[in-house]
Formats: structure tokens, C-alpha cells, sequence
């Protein structure tokens, strides 16, 4: 059984499960009494992420479900306020723990792993504000800060949080880093951190974990590392009487900005080079968020209330590990298929497509009540992302745009600002 085949019916046993269910819902009595959504349907209506207006979105969803009723947003709200955001915590950590088992590409016998932080816009709403805090001119802009755990090597979210904006950082790294110590027992890790993570305190949290880590570190962080003249050398980190010994890695980008890492990995044979090209393979975290906040419009949220966004968020990490499992396995079918064909060029599958089939299908192929039936619908999926396979052409480049449109989703109405 391929992955993304898999994770669908994990998550659809999950889903029926009485146990899931009777841990998700905030009362016994919730999803009793029959309703135009029960609970399985409101799952699979908040998983399918539609980004358009409430109205359009459950026309579409029951349409697709082949049911004949019409619900008003009010009652999904009712509905929704029902259901605990763990829930949805549960189906999202479902196929990060299933594609961890799966998955298991490393560098020199390390799975790695990197941590960021984003801003997230949030509707315009004074509880929002009051509960996340709030940005821009007059602190008028609620905003939340969203944070991953991602396996770049297997692409996978392994973890995730969205905290207030008083949460720190390296507080919400300290929590990913509690989350890889139960993921992948017995496999070496690896943690890769940006420069605003640098602290004393959370090396010294790594140290005693026994965990390996790189980090960039900034200029005037460390007067020693600072004075450190060798590319690759140790110097000791000291602070109220503690002392941490770190190998000090510097080398100079293109740009002919000298960049400089700590790391706990003292193995020689990994030299600078070879920890240059580590540090650069974080880069698809960043390209996560691009996928989270452009291509499933994570800020383009359908509801104004706390517990709601933390669903939305949630719902978004699922799809975003259920789109990555489906490019896997097409991708896999399109290099099988073409390997000896003699192409010029490579062929990927497109990431807008997949995103855009999936909205489509996915969760009815989770409707269904037939094993063969959902298996003939994920096979269905994958063929359809195989089809809009692109070609890769090497040493393209798309120009930088010098003012990107920052607001997206103004006050988050349905219309682009």
C-alpha cells in the first residue's frame, strides 16, 4: 500500500472511530440527535479547507457528498463550537507519525529536521486580538505566531503550534524539540536552526537532551566565536558559571556575507563544506510556508473565534503532510514511467494541481464506505496529479518581486485586497 493511500485510511478509521470521536467532542450528548451535518461530515467538511464564503463552501461540500440539504453558517458555527481542536491535533499528528514510520531519508545517518516561526494574519476581531495580541499602526492587526517542526529531508511537518505573539520562539522550539525525542526512537537527529534562535538557554536545553544541532548564529552573539579565526575550530560558551564547548564552522556566501554555525557534531569528517550544504537544506521550510499561506490560503480563515483558527491551523498542517504524501507517490509513478524514455528534462508534478485535486476529491474518496471504492477514487487522484507533470528545466529563475502585496486577505473578506 503506497502512502498516500495509507493515510487516507488512516484517517478515515480514525475519523469513525467511537473512541476519537467520543474524545473530540466537548459533551457526550454532542452529534446525538440527527442534524444536516453529523460528525463525520463536519470532519471531513473542516479537513476539505474550502477558502471561499460559508454558503459557497457547504453548496459545494454537500453537493459533493451527494446530499440534498442546506445548513446556515450559524449552525456550523454551532457545530463547530462542539468539537475540541485536539481533534483535529490528532488527524494532523495521524500523518506525521504514519509518514515518519514510512519515510526515512537522512544525511550521513541523521534525520534533520528544522524549526521556524511565522506571523499569521488573523481576521480583524477584538477577541482575536485580545487572545493572540495584535500588530501594525494602533496594535489593530491580530496576528498569531504559527511555528513547524518539518523533516526536510522526507517532507514531512513532524509538529506544529500557534501560540499568541507573546509566546517565544525558542519557548515553542523547546516543544518540537520535546516532540522529536518521541518520534523515530533509535534514529540519530538532527535540528537545524536560523540565527533567531541563538541562546545559551536553548543550546544548553539541547546539550542536555543529547540532541545534535547546527545554528546560525549572529555577529556579536559571542565575542570568542567573533574572534574565532579558523574556518572550522571550538570555543567555550560560558554563562553564570556554565560552560558549553561548540564547534565553531564559518564560510563566505556569494553575496560576501560570512556566515557562521555552532553545531555539537565534532565528527571531522563532516568539514566545512559539507556543514555549508547542511545549513542550505533548510530552505524547504521556508518553502513550506509559502505552501501553507499561498497555496492553501491558511490566512484566509472562516471564522473570527480562538478555537476556530486553532482548527483551521491544525486542518491546514493535515492537508499540507496529505498533499506532500500524494506528490510522493506521483512523483515516484512519473519517474518509473519515464525512466527510460530518454526525455531532455526531468519531469515534477505541480503542487497547485495537486492542491487543486485534492480539494476536489479527497475527502469523498474518505466517504466512502467501500475499501474498494476509496482505493479506486486515491487511485483516480494520483493519475489526475500525474497528468499536469511539468518539466524541469535547470537554471531558471523567477525575478525577486522588490513589493510583494503583503495583505492578501484584507480584514479577510473573500476578495483578494
Amino acid at each position: 500500500m503506497k502512502l498516500f493511500e495509507m493515510l487516507a485510511n488512516l484517517t478515515q478509521s480514525e475519523i469513525e472511530n467511537s473512541a476519537f470521536k467520543g474524545k473530540a467532542k466537548k459533551r457526550p450528548e454532542d452529534f446525538t440527535r440527527m442534524r444536516t451535518m453529523g460528525f463525520e461530515e463536519l470532519m471531513l467538511y473542516m479537513i476539505l479547507s474550502l477558502k471561499t464564503s460559508t454558503a459557497a463552501a457547504l453548496r459545494r461540500f454537500f453537493i459533493g457528498m451527494s446530499m440534498n440539504v442546506f445548513m446556515t453558517q450559524q449552525s456550523l458555527s454551532e457545530a463547530r463550537a462542539k468539537v475540541n481542536v485536539s481533534a483535529f491535533v490528532r488527524l494532523f499528528e495521524l500523518t506525521a507519525d504514519a509518514m515518519t514510520q514510512h519515510c526515512d531519508n537522512k544525511w550521513h545517518g541523521y534525520r534533520v529536521y528544522a524549526i521556524d516561526g511565522t506571523k499569521v494574519q488573523l481576521p480583524t476581531d477584538k477577541k482575536l486580538g485580545a487572545y493572540f495580541g495584535a500588530l501594525g499602526k494602533d496594535k489593530t492587526a491580530p496576528t498569531a505566531q504559527g511555528s513547524i517542526l518539518y523533516d526536510v529531508l522526507n517532507d514531512i511537518v513532524c509538529d506544529a503550534a500557534i501560540e499568541p505573539m507573546t509566546a517565544d520562539e525558542r519557548t515553542i522550539a523547546k516543544k518540537h524539540i520535546e516532540k522529536i525525542s518521541q518520534m523515530a526512537k533509535g534514529d540519530k537527529k538532527l535540528t537545524i536552526f536560523d540565527r533567531g534562535y541563538s541562546s545559551f538557554e536553548l543550546i544548553e536545553s539541547l546539550e542536555n537532551e543529547g540532541f545534535h544541532y547546527v545554528m546560525r548564529v549572529k555577529s556579536k552573539f559571542n565575542l570568542d566565536i567573533d574572534a574565532q579565526t579558523k574556518s572550522d575550530g571550538y570555543v567555550w560558551l560560558e554563562q553564570n558559571g556554565k560552560r558549553i564547548h561548540v564547534r565553531v564552522i564559518k564560510f563566505v556566501l556569494d553575496s560576501g556575507e560570512e556566515e557562521v554555525l555552532i553545531t555539537n557534531i565534532t565528527d571531522k569528517r563532516l568539514g566545512k563544506n559539507a556543514f555549508k550544504k547542511l545549513y542550505f537544506m533548510r530552505w524547504p521550510v521556508e518553502a513550506k510556508y509559502d505552501i501553507v499561506k499561498n497555496k492553501l490560503q491558511l490566512e484566509n480563515f472562516n471564522t473570527r473565534t480562538v478555537e476556530g483558527i486553532q482548527q483551521d491551523f491544525y486542518a491546514a498542517m493535515y492537508l499540507t503532510n496529505i498533499a506532500a504524501a500524494a506528490q510522493k507517490d506521483a512523483q515516484e509513478d512519473i519517474e518509473d514511467a519515464r525512466k527510460d524514455k530518454g526525455n531532455k528534462y526531468r519531469y515534477k508534478t505541480n503542487l497547485n494541481e495537486i492542491i487543486g485535486v485534492l480539494k476536489d476529491r479527497f475527502v469523498y474518496a474518505l466517504a466512502q464506505d467501500s475499501q474498494d471504492e476509496q482505493k479506486a477514487m486515491i487511485d483516480l487522484i494520483i493519475q489526475e496529479i500525474k497528468r499536469y507533470a511539468v518539466p524541469i528545466r535547470p537554471n531558471r529563475s523567477v525575478p525577486r518581486n522588490p513589493s510583494p502585496r503583503k495583505c492578501k486577505f484584507h480584514y479577510n473578506q473573500k476578495a483578494n485586497c
